[in-house]
């Protein structure tokens, strides 16, 4: 049996806009709407906008791949154009 918060979640971020109103959720999940709130609360990738719509949360990898990816385009143009000359002109008589 899974639990009504991982229930709502699916239900949730299966939406187009991923996102849905409390009057929604309630009659998906065959509870009272005043049970909707503590459900979202119980939920990490929830959350309430308002009294009335509930949200899946963004998820924030991309952040961190666009910092990896500046990363490495730092270190393939500036360390490694260094360390290939250094190795080319001690290699010179």
């Amino acid at each position: 049996m899974v639990p009504l918060q991982v229930q709502l979640q699916r239900v949730v971020k299966s939406t187009k806009d991923e996102a849905m109103t409390v009057k929604q959720a309630a009659e998906l999940l065959k509870v009272p709407e005043q049970y909707i709130p503590v459900l979202v609360a119980r939920a990490d990738d929830l959350k309430m906008i308002g009294d009335e719509t509930i949200i899946a949360k963004r998820d924030k990898t991309n952040g961190w791949l666009i910092g990896a990816m500046i990363l490495v385009l730092f270190f393939a143009i500036a360390v490694l154009p260094g360390i290939g000359g250094r190795l080319f002109f001690d290699l010179i008589p």
